[in-house]
């Protein structure tokens, strides 16, 4: 289902168009995980969002969530975000109307402009699907932590564990990336990122940068 905004709902633009990314990202990749808003009596304010997976609340909150905050609630949960779609098209869960939106945003028609995303599906991608040695090489050299419960995924068994492996990396790897200002390949080489990508990825993780700059300049003192 379509996330729908009333346009008696007062809201920032930038909540809006975030709010519209993430229902069109969810549509993509996991149909049966709705966003949805409960508002006030007269549908003039958001009272909270609500993330529910077949009708199921999983999350809310009073924010738009994140796709990484979606995905921990569902491994808390014991979810697998990836089933539950009764629709399937052209052999994918992936709705046709959805298909159309990925495209005209996104160079490979799957990740909704988000060129990290992108660099990952052309390099971990291959004819028999994805490749998971070579996102973990690219983890790997790119020295990401993966202290996490989800960089376990890959041996836990569970169903449907690639996607949020992947998805939990990616986000990951796009933070330290922000913190290092630098991407390396799975061979170790930098990758040229087109112009305001890592400033973008660095604003976004702006407290995070200046956490550890704080860090380093105190042991740097002692």
């Amino acid at each position: 289902m379509t996330l729908a905004i009333a346009p008696t709902v007062k809201m920032h633009h930038a909540t809006r168009a975030k709010a519209v990314r993430l229902d069109e990202m969810l549509q993509a990749e996991y149909p049966a995980v709705e966003l949805a808003l409960v508002t006030n009596e007269d549908a003039s304010q958001v009272s909270y969002w609500i993330i529910t997976h077949d009708d199921e609340t999983i999350l809310e909150g009073d924010k738009v969530p994140e796709l990484a905050a979606i995905l921990e609630a569902c491994e808390e949960q014991g979810i697998d975000p990836e089933e539950g779609a009764e629709d399937e098209v052209s052999g994918s869960v992936v709705p046709e109307q959805y298909r159309a939106t990925y495209k005209a945003a996104s160079t490979n028609g799957q990740t909704c402009g988000d060129w990290l995303a992108e660099y990952l599906t052309a390099e971990c991608h291959t004819a028999d699907g994805f490749s998971a040695p070579d996102f973990a090489r690219i983890l790997e050299t790119n020295a990401v932590d993966q202290s996490g419960a989800w960089a376990r995924l890959p041996e836990s068994g569970q169903k449907g564990w690639v996607g949020r492996w992947r998805m939990n990396g990616r986000q990951a790897l796009e933070k330290t990336i922000a913190l290092a200002g630098r991407f390396v390949d799975m061979a170790g080489d930098p990758v040229a990122m087109p112009d305001g990508i890592l400033a973008g990825m660095q604003a976004k993780h702006a407290k995070a940068i200046a956490k550890a700059a704080k860090l380093e300049a105190a042991l740097k003192a002692d």
